[in-house]
């Protein structure tokens, strides 16, 4: 049986590497895209590689762990905004490639940060997308203002 740390902290790590990995993309994005001579040209390459990525890791995962394919069917029984995931990929390594260079990485990252708490803190409370629901408490609010208030100490500090 796990122990609780193992199962908290594995979790934790990844999500951490997950967000340097995040630090990291839009800088290589912009650069690419100004090496190419436009932005979309590194927005085009990040998803072509990801997707590469990601059929590798399908093919793996399909014959080592006999992950089966999707059907279709079930695909298209799923709720219509399912399929904005890409769409919002594709709109936040658009927004990182133009935003980089003109505010630089560590302002565009925590505006996008505190962006995604703000908006994590009402996707728990309302359980949106049928996720569990996870109550806004103060000490959440607090956290918030916490990142927020690093925000503005990043930006005019």
């Amino acid at each position: 049986m796990p122990s609780m740390m193992s199962t908290m902290v594995l979790p934790l790590v990844l999500a951490l590497l997950a967000g340097v990995a995040t630090a990291f993309q839009p800088g290589i994005n912009a650069k690419f895209a100004q090496a190419a001579g436009h932005p979309l040209h590194g927005g085009v390459v990040n998803f072509a590689v990801g997707c590469a990525v990601m059929l590798m890791l399908w093919a793996v995962m399909s014959r080592a762990a006999g992950m089966p394919t999707p059907e279709a069917a079930k695909l298209a029984g799923g709720p219509w905004w399912m399929w904005l995931g890409g769409a919002l990929g594709a709109f936040f390594v658009c927004t990182a490639v133009y935003l980089i260079p003109k505010v630089g990485a560590a302002n565009y990252l925590a505006a996008m940060v505190a962006g995604q708490l703000i908006t994590s803190l009402l996707i728990d409370h309302f359980g949106l997308m049928g996720l569990r629901e996870v109550a806004i408490t103060p000490m959440r609010v607090a956290g918030v203002l916490l990142i927020l208030g690093g925000m503005a100490a990043v930006k005019f500090g």
